[in-house]
């Protein structure tokens, strides 16, 4: 298989085009920024070709869209989900195989992982921030319970890798700017509380039982249509709303920062920890950076574009104790060094794209 085969393409209609990620899943123009050719070889070299893969949470925002570039390079993707509809429809996620299970029934999970038989398992499922304030029990059994379930049922069947969404809300406030790789976990939340005691699981699961775990510590997820139920949700949400009805109220102070990250940087994160050899990892879990605004420079930036917008500031204790949690700049040199990792959107860019995309599916019927 060539390069070429298993880089993500789409026909680039974005006018901020500069040949690097763009779009939703990617750009066929060359990037004069990839890797060298040697790294390139050995990332084929680690992973196995035609794979058959399987991701929880696979209709998610994140889910939903990752299995574009995985389908398109040719692997068999299964999508294990409570509900079917995907949260970004393409016509890669309908070449995909459903299987329907709860990730809080380890006999569901167990028999999705052996009737698919996954080489590896992207483990992005789970209940969100705001959501798991508002219900404990039901995040506890999912985050919690769930992941334990998705690695037993790994290491008992011969999954080869488990690649595992985290986040930067395993970290608490107080912590130094920019965030050292090895600062401690204390998190504010109990979304954060599970993604600790998941990672901590894995690198487990890695040293007791040989299971190939990797990990990212994703900051907030930005993207058109992007995911509720998180305290992050104003990232896509403001540029929705702006968009669609011309005002929108943060839920956070105006100074209030998070740290955030487009959604096709988040796609190639997570594909290219997956495809890392193992011999150029020196951790388990890797912190990524993107951006570190304020709702205020947000704001800025879609005034900029969408000057008659109305933006108004509402701040909600709970959710802004959360955001202001998180660390805004962090340190990812340790995945810029071992695999190559690179954001490719700033702020400037990632609201052109969004509200390009938002302004072209107003159009369609």
């Amino acid at each position: 298989m060539s390069n070429e085969a298993i880089r993500l393409t789409t026909t680039c209609r974005s006018r901020t085009c500069t040949g690097k990620m763009c779009s939703l899943v990617g750009c066929d123009e060359p990037d004069p920024d990839v890797r060298s050719m040697e790294m390139r070889r050995d990332e084929l070299r680690s992973r196995k070709l035609d794979m058959n893969v399987l991701i929880t949470g696979g209709c998610g925002n994140l889910g939903s869209r990752l299995v574009v570039p995985l389908v398109r390079r040719g692997d068999r993707v299964a999508l294990f989900d409570v509900q079917r509809r995907p949260h970004a429809r393409s016509p890669e996620f309908d070449q995909a195989r459903f299987i329907g299970g709860d990730l809080a029934n380890a006999g569901d999970v167990l028999e999705a992982v052996r009737s698919h038989a996954p080489d590896t398992v992207f483990h992005l499922g789970a209940i969100l921030s705001a959501a798991a304030e508002e219900h404990p029990g039901l995040a506890w059994r999912v985050n919690m319970d769930g992941t334990r379930h998705v690695l037993e049922a790994a290491w008992q069947l011969g999954v080869r890798r488990v690649v595992f969404s985290s986040t930067v809300a395993t970290y608490g406030p107080g912590l130094p700017v920019p965030l050292p790789a090895d600062a401690p976990q204390w998190p504010a939340s109990l979304y954060g509380a599970t993604k600790v005691a998941g990672e901590r699981l894995g690198v487990y699961y890695h040293h007791r039982f040989g299971l190939d775990f990797r990990g990212v510590r994703l900051p907030a997820i930005v993207a058109p249509r992007g995911a509720a139920g998180g305290a992050s949700a104003f990232c896509s949400a403001a540029f929705e709303e702006a968009a669609r009805l011309g005002a929108y109220s943060f839920y956070l102070r105006p100074t209030s920062r998070a740290p955030m990250l487009y959604i096709a940087d988040a796609v190639q994160g997570l594909l290219d920890l997956h495809d890392a050899p193992e011999k150029h990892l020196t951790r388990r879990v890797y912190n990524i950076a993107g951006i570190g605004p304020s709702a205020e420079e947000l704001a800025q930036a879609i005034l900029q574009r969408l000057p008659n917008v109305r933006i108004t500031y509402e701040p909600d204790p709970v959710r802004t104790a959360i955001v202001e949690s998180w660390p805004w700049e962090i340190d990812d040199s340790c995945a810029r060094r071992d695999w190559g990792w690179k954001a490719h959107y700033g702020l400037d860019r990632m609201a052109d794209e969004i509200l390009e995309v938002l302004a072209r599916e107003s159009q369609e019927p």
